[in-house]
């Protein structure tokens, strides 16, 4: 395992644990660039369904639905995955914590926080695509649908082979010029070869949980760390959220924790040292 920088400022420390949660297509190990920052107590979460998980006999036919039905199933299957993880916190005893989220993972953070029961203590979004575009949500809930219709009507192996086709011409937009090397090879694979009908029905699913509307509620501090180019929409955040404190690093792209992991650390650990907004 590759060996991170050593940024842990002394106000960090077990009594204000971490929940990390990963973006779409991710996994846990996104987390090892941070650890630097992070207490030892933490919890990071795979939230992906597992490959074969959702049962193409429940998605409604093309030609025998209603316009919403298929929305509204995604919707489901992503309130599922939502409650997972909530009921993973809660039964790991980590109420109380602050949430670090990236892209979709932030997503999930906003809408979590915006639960009592959990007592989040701050959220901190890195490149998260929130608040959510009401124009992508809809072109996402759209190409999602398109995406479990052709594996129910042809098969899975087809609409795979067709998201890998197709993967391989946007994947690249998520990184700058200068996020190169391994850590990019294995981020690409991984969205190339998930299982492109669990990962449909999450995105399709996750756009339509209400983040902005817990954004907007949330009485905890918000901090956010943009890429450049990014896909948090930073404008909007300033808007709905004036009092969030946003930093845009430069020259890299939508994975800051991964290609900036040593100015990431320091500006996480600063943070995590600070006493939370009463």
């Amino acid at each position: 395992m590759a060996e991170y920088p050593k940024h842990v400022p002394k106000g960090v420390s077990d009594e204000h644990p971490v929940v990390f949660l990963h973006g779409w297509c991710g996994d846990v190990d996104e987390v090892e660039p941070l650890r630097a920052a992070l207490p030892d107590r933490l919890l990071a979460l795979p939230w992906m369904p597992a490959p074969g998980s959702f049962d193409l006999e429940s998605w409604p036919e093309p030609d025998d639905r209603s316009p919403e039905a298929a929305q509204e199933v995604m919707k489901a299957h992503a309130a599922t995955v939502l409650d997972q993880v909530r009921r993973a916190i809660l039964d790991a005893g980590f109420t109380g914590a602050t949430l670090v989220g990236h892209s979709m993972g932030g997503g999930m953070a906003c809408v979590l926080a915006a639960d009592p029961e959990l007592a989040v203590e701050r959220v901190v979004l890195l490149d998260s695509s929130t608040p959510m575009p009401s124009d992508r949500r809809d072109s996402q809930i759209a190409k999602m649908v398109e995406w479990v219709d052709r594996a129910a009507t042809a098969s899975r192996l087809v609409a795979q082979a067709a998201w890998i086709a197709e993967a391989s011409s946007w994947v690249p937009d998520l990184f700058s010029l200068e996020d190169q090397g391994p850590v990019r090879m294995t981020i690409e694979r991984r969205f190339l070869f998930a299982p492109v009908v669990e990962a449909a029905m999450t995105m399709g699913g996750a756009v339509q949980w209400p983040i902005n509307e817990s954004l907007e509620s949330l009485g905890c501090d918000i901090h956010c760390l943009a890429g450049n180019p990014a896909r948090m929409p930073v404008d909007a955040m300033r808007s709905l959220r004036p009092d969030a404190r946003i930093e845009v690093l430069e020259d890299t792209g939508h994975y800051v924790h991964r290609f900036a992991a040593e100015r990431t650390c320091e500006w996480l650990g600063g943070i995590l040292a600070a006493s939370p907004r009463a």
